[in-house]
């Protein structure tokens, strides 16, 4: 068997070292999806089993210091945020600033020059458009440098500001809470600046003589937000003297959760959990995959163990195929099952069982073949 094995991994070693780091890869992801998934559902359970709830309109509890709350209500933004260049003054969570310069950016695509094949030269065709970008295209690096450079920096960045003081109730919402805004709307205002230079064209102030016919260096500003005050949001958080900061759950986990919509705690349970188990099945599909490829790669390594193993080459036959989707569904699953069994005994032994049941299926098989020519032969 030894022989066999080596041999066939000499014909094949690229393929065999490529597969088996497919599935280091696919095992890692496994792995650590399945503990993120296990650490995340309980502290979720951890953190909606503490939550107490509160009412938007209650004063301040200082004998809440340290506990879960969760509360619903309007967001309170003390003072608006501005940009006073642009005559922007919007009363959010977010306000952010982004610019974009217009800039040659180089194109390339395959060309084969030559009727021969042999003789055949690859080169490449370039072409350059002028686009709007938000980050700086190196020009440098151009294959045709002469007409088409771009600007070394920009005259202005993309920026965010983040209201100070943003509150629901009479909580203040902490920074890493305040992060979780990022679904931004565009600002649309019709206020024109003071500046010339500056002109507005639905709703993007553009840096240039003609908006119609822009140059490369000009530049043009969009703005968006993100929390307007006003809106209803609920948020489920520790409460530290009068502000709302992440939870840290026993398994190690910071959790804090905000949601639009006035939602009581079965509901954000709900909506969570979903998001949860959306997030960890695509992990799941992922690492499945690349087991499954790491098979394709090492499928002649794997008949050619079944075939040197006495019995064995039954369960294979030809359709090395199918071998390949069960080995990857079996290796899959007994990886799942070892982040579960501890947590959850009935579902790991479960998985466990089904990863193994194909195998079982082919010693039983075997077992019956040999008892059956035993018969034969009495």
């Amino acid at each position: 068997m030894a022989i066999s094995l080596i041999d066939e991994f000499r014909k094949r070693w690229l393929t065999s070292v490529i597969g088996i780091c497919i599935f280091g890869a696919g095992v890692y992801l496994l792995t650590w999806n399945e503990g993120r998934a296990v650490h995340h559902h309980h502290s979720l359970e951890e953190v909606f089993q503490n939550a107490i709830s509160l009412n938007q309109y209650d004063k301040l509890r200082p004998e809440f210091d340290g506990r879960v709350v969760h509360i619903a209500g309007d967001l309170v933004v003390d003072e608006p945020l501005t940009d006073p260049e642009y005559g922007i003054s919007i009363q959010a969570v977010k306000l952010k600033r982004r610019v974009q310069m217009y800039q040659w950016v180089e194109e390339r695509s395959p060309r084969n020059d030559g009727d021969d094949i042999v003789q055949q030269k690859s080169e490449n065709d370039y072409y350059y458009v002028t686009e709007w970008r938000d980050k700086l295209v190196d020009s440098s690096t151009f294959y045709i440098r002469h007409g088409h450079r771009n600007p070394r920096e920009m005259p202005l960045k993309t920026v965010t500001y983040i209201a100070p003081y943003v509150q629901v109730g009479a909580l203040k919402l902490g920074a890493e809470i305040k992060d979780k805004f990022i679904d931004f709307t565009e600002v649309s205002s019709d206020e024109r600046p003071e500046r010339r230079d500056i002109k507005l064209h639905m709703g993007i102030y553009y840096h240039c003589q003609d908006v119609w016919n822009p140059e490369v260096g000009d530049i043009r500003v969009q703005f968006y937000y993100a929390g307007m005050a006003g809106e209803p949001v609920t948020v489920i958080a520790q409460q530290q003297h009068d502000i709302l900061i992440p939870y840290h759950s026993s398994r190690g986990r910071d959790i804090a959760l905000l949601r639009y919509g006035n939602l009581d705690v079965s509901q954000m349970s709900n909506f969570e959990h979903s998001d949860a188990r959306w997030e960890t099945w695509t992990f799941r599909f992922y690492g499945c995959f690349f087991v499954y490829c790491s098979t394709l790669c090492l499928s002649w390594l794997l008949k050619a163990l079944y075939v040197s193993v006495s019995n064995l080459h039954n369960f294979t036959g030809e359709a090395v195929d199918c071998n390949n989707f069960m080995v990857a569904g079996s290796a899959s699953l007994l990886i799942i099952a070892s982040a579960w069994i501890s947590h959850r005994p009935v579902i790991g032994v479960s998985l466990v069982f089904t990863a193994i049941s194909p195998f079982l299926y082919c010693i039983m098989g075997v077992y019956n073949a040999a008892q059956n020519g035993f018969g034969l032969r009495s």
